[in-house]
């Protein structure tokens, strides 16, 4: 597998224990900041019990699957801003924020800013090292009515450690939600790629009815890989590809 798919490792971990530090989730924010609405239990609580009590191996791994394209929570948590936040300007929307991060003499900077206008909320963040370049983070949005949102984290910052490897500035995760007017939930998570001959190297699209019954599909590099699907009970049925290989299979609620 390219290497460059192997950042979910150390890359990544290092990068989120290096934001949740220092941050309080209780800190009073500014008048003019606000935090996503979104959280990813309220989708999973759209799940029949008997898909999630089902002791099928392809049931656990389906839900492990809708979790995964869900979990945004490393990213929710790094956009809550850390008591030692340092306002940049004074400007009534759209402010800049930062604060600095001190590790074994050096100092890492990370600026965000938050502005809205009349039907959604945006955020983005940069990552400065040194006295070096920004590098993008996290671009967000959010709809006012929690009815949808996006949110890209972006790979570009992995260029302070690895000046090698420049082509990670157009290496994203994109996370993408929506609940439309009948109560269906649309979840995607992307895994895009910088490769001119693919679009992604990972993708989930997921769909979870309102009364509980959906589909997942799961693709590597374009092509489909997966497909699930089950019934409002938890009942459910899979399909494996591979090239022109195809294996099918069922699973019982639990």
């Amino acid at each position: 597998m390219d290497r460059r798919i192997i950042l979910k490792g150390w890359t990544v971990l290092f990068l989120f224990a290096v934001l949740v530090t220092g941050c309080k989730e209780d800190e009073e924010l500014p008048d003019d900041f606000a935090e996503f609405s979104f959280e990813s239990y309220v989708v999973m609580d759209k799940l029949p019990e008997g898909l999630i009590n089902s002791t099928d191996d392809k049931a656990q791994e389906c839900v492990d699957m809708i979790e995964q394209a869900l979990d945004m929570s490393a990213f929710q948590s790094n956009l809550i801003v850390p008591d030692n936040a340092v306002r940049a300007s004074l400007k009534a929307s759209g402010d800049t924020w930062h604060w600095t991060w001190n590790y074994m003499g050096d100092t890492w900077t990370f600026y965000w800013t938050y502005k809205e206008d009349s039907s959604k909320e945006y955020w983005t963040m940069e990552i400065q090292f040194g006295d070096g370049p920004r590098y993008d983070y996290i671009t967000a949005w959010e709809k006012k009515d929690g009815s949808g949102g996006q949110v890209v984290y972006s790979f570009n910052w992995v260029q302070l450690y690895d000046q090698e490897y420049i082509d990670y500035k157009d290496l994203h995760w994109t996370y993408i939600w929506s609940l439309d007017a009948s109560g269906n939930y649309h979840v995607e998570w992307t895994y895009e790629s910088d490769n001119q001959e693919i679009d992604y190297y990972m993708k989930s699209s997921v769909l979870i009815n309102a009364d509980g019954s959906g589909t997942l599909e799961y693709y590597l590099n374009d092509v489909l890989f997966y497909h699930m699907e089950w019934d409002a009970v938890g009942n459910g049925s899979w399909i494996y590809y591979l090239g022109s290989y195809t294996e099918t299979g069922s699973w019982a609620a639990g």
